[in-house]
Formats: structure tokens, sequence, C-alpha cells
């Protein structure tokens, strides 16, 4: 298995836009995205976190939905050390295991520290699987996502930890990625570094996030296969954003490339699609989404190559562009903005192709 941060090899030409460092379980990468905004490489500590106690009164819909709901909200900034200005805003839940991550806003050029799908978006999806999960299932997603989904509709799933990857830095704090990660680490996940069955248990869930990654990154069927193992047998649903898309190209660019580009003040228009086509058409690339965001620029997202549109993670998603042919194993259940849900037959291949019952019931409904 490729272990997710390693240095990519030059196995296949790449045409990204612009980079941006991360940090993950291993070394930096670098892949197609934009980061302009540098800070000083000296700084031992170059940003912290800072919680208050309350929500400010001026919060978008979605937050107050939350809220409504009787979850208990606080909000916070990323303040950096060299001159005390919010290079981020978030908000965020308590849960038994740490904080959750329910919505961020970057002040500074995206991507910094993190993607993190709509609040909005995660209610739908959330609404949806509380009505719809059997008892007896289990969600697969990334572990943000996750974590999410068991707060707001608690639902079980295979990760609940806050793993930290990949963590998105600017080129000039590469030499400070150890105090990084621990910053990060002593705010999402203390237990991570407590006695030693806690450090156990997180590296065991580490090492099956991984496994989790590299499925997304393989071919369909050896990537089916993977996640039908992971779910264990159990009935279970597959959730992907376009955002994981970037994600991957973060963490392995050697086996996925994947570019994006913000259109400031615009929304989805003709104009937008023309100038997202121009963008295409420039850098060759085969296939693309667009990413509406509340409040933010709009967004589209792009395979570079077509061998990128192979993986299974690129065949999941709508990428407009690539083989739309259905993935054995894996049926599309629901659907809402940059979210798809997917019905995984976790059976073995000699009961699935004898066996005609479904599990679910379509999410949709």
């Amino acid at each position: 298995m490729h272990e997710p941060n390693a240095v990519p090899h030059a196995t296949r030409r790449r045409r990204p836009i612009a980079a941006f460092a991360l940090l993950g379980a291993g070394a930096a990468a670098t892949a197609a995205a934009a980061l302009l905004w540098r800070a000083p490489a000296d700084s031992p500590a170059p940003y912290r976190y800072v919680v208050d106690a309350a929500l400010s009164d001026g919060q978008a819909q979605p937050i107050r939905a939350l809220a409504e709901r009787g979850i208990a909200l606080e909000q916070g900034r990323i303040v950096l050390g060299d001159s005390g200005d919010a290079a981020a805003e978030f908000v965020l839940a308590r849960s038994d295991a740490g904080p959750v991550l329910l919505d961020w806003r970057a002040r500074v050029d995206e991507p910094f520290l993190t993607l993190l799908p709509q609040p909005g978006e995660l209610l739908k999806v959330a609404d949806a699987i509380r009505r719809h999960l059997p008892p007896d299932g289990v969600v697969l997603g990334w572990w943000d996502t996750s974590r999410a989904l068991r707060l707001l509709a608690g639902a079980p799933v295979i990760f609940d930890r806050h793993l930290g990857e990949p963590l998105i830095v600017p080129a000039r704090w590469q030499a400070q990625r150890d105090s990084i990660a621990a910053i990060d680490r002593d705010f999402f996940a203390a237990d991570a570094a407590a006695d030693s069955g806690a450090k156990d248990a997180f590296a065991a869930e580490r090492e099956r996030f991984h496994r989790f990654v590299d499925a997304l990154l393989s071919d369909e069927t050896s990537g089916m296969a993977t996640l039908r193992e992971l779910a264990g047998g159990r009935p279970a649903v597959l959730v992907l954003h376009v955002r994981d898309a970037l994600l991957l190209g973060a963490i392995d660019p050697a086996r996925i490339g994947v570019a994006f580009r913000d259109l400031p003040g615009m929304g989805p228009s003709h104009e937008a699609i023309r100038q997202v086509r121009d963008w295409m058409s420039t850098n060759a690339f085969p296939a693309y989404t667009v990413l509406p965001r509340e409040g933010q620029p709009l967004r589209a997202v792009a395979l570079t190559d077509e061998a990128s549109g192979e993986t299974l993670a690129a065949r999941l998603l709508p990428f407009i562009g690539n083989r739309q042919t259905d993935v054995a194993g894996a049926t599309l259940v629901y659907r809402s903005g940059a979210f798809v849900v997917f019905e995984l037959d976790t059976r073995a291949t000699s009961e699935s192709a004898s066996a005609g019952a479904r599990t679910f019931t379509s999410l949709s409904k």
C-alpha cells in the first residue's frame, strides 16, 4: 500500500496551476492548488487556536440551524503568532471524541490548514442518513466528514478520531511542520498522545484511514474490495464530497492529479461555465465539476489527466467529462450539493452474485 503523504515520484505528467504544501502522516508533498500567503519561517509558534464561549449574532443560517437543534456550538479563530491577525474563523461542537469542526472560513488565500464541507451540506446528508441508515449500518467517509455525521446523525462511523490528514500549511512553514502538527493534535486530539492504549487505538485508526485513502486512489475493483474489508461485513454507505478529490491530490499527486480555480464574485452562470471551460481547454484537463459555496467564490475542480479519472474516487464523484458507467458494488442512493452517498455491497463476491435483496431504502426518498 502506498503510504499517504509520502514524497511523490514522477510517474505521470501533472499540470498544476500552483502548489500548496501539506502535512500529514509522513513527509511533505505538493498538489495543484493556490496559497500565496506567507509567514515568517523562524516563528516558533506560527499560530494558535482561540475559542470564544458563544456564537456571534451574525452567523449564517446553516450555523443557526445547528444551534436550533440543540447542538452546543462555539466559535473561534486561528490567530497568527507574529501579527495577532485572524487567519481563519471556525465553528465547532464538543463531543466525547473531542472538538468537531462544523464550519471553517479562511481569511487568507485558501486553502489554509483544512478544506471543510459547508455546514448546510452536512446537515442535509446527516438528516438523510439518520432517516435511512439501518441500525446495524455503518458510514465510511473522510475522517472529518465521519466525525460530523456521527455528531449530527448519531450514525456509527469507521473513523471517529481527529486524524489531521492532510494538514495544509504555507510553504514557508515547512521547517516548522512538527510544531504545527503538535498544535493541531493538542487542540483536537489530545488523547492521541495520552497513555499507551490511547496511542495504540489512534495508530490503528490512522492505519485504517490510510487503507481507506489507498482504496479511493486504486482502480475500482481493488478499491471496492478494500472498502468491503473496512466495512467488516456490515451494511455500509460511502459518503464522498468533491473536496475529497483535492485532499487525495494533496496526499498523493502521483496517483491522482487535481487542480482548482476560484471565480470571485461569480455564482453559477453561463459566464462562469465559459471561464471554466476556457481554463479546462488551456490546460487540457479532461474532466471537471463546479462547487457553489455560500459566501465564498465559486470553485471549479478538475482532474488533470485521463489516468486520474480511473481512480475509484474519480469514478464515484460527479466529474463532468469523466467515464460515467456504474462502479460494481456501489449504488448511488443520495446526492446533495457536492456530496454523493453510495450504498456498498459489502457481501462476499459469491454472495453478491446470488443474492438480490437490497439493504437500503433510497436515501433520496
